[in-house]
């Protein structure tokens, strides 16, 4: 992809060429050039996420208790 001063570079160009190549608009075929490159270009979204309720301490114990997988204690035994 071209830079974005390139791209801004050959459209203050394009408008210097269209308004019959005056002298002394450059900044302002500048200017223009770089709203018309920044409004072409895509618009970053930020998605936004809702807050999170934490969860209570006894609900976290039992869902950690549910998780725990008790053949892993039989494997590291055997292993060792």
């Amino acid at each position: 992809m071209a830079d974005f001063d390139d791209l801004v570079r050959t459209e203050a160009y394009l408008i210097w060429q269209s308004e019959g190549r005056p002298h002394g608009q450059d900044a302002r075929h500048w200017e223009m050039a770089t709203e018309r490159v920044r409004s072409r270009m895509p618009v970053k979204t930020v998605k936004t996420v809702a807050p999170v309720k934490p969860l209570p301490l006894q609900r976290v114990a039992l869902l950690a208790r549910a998780t725990r997988k008790p053949q892993l204690a039989e494997t590291f035994r055997a292993s060792a």
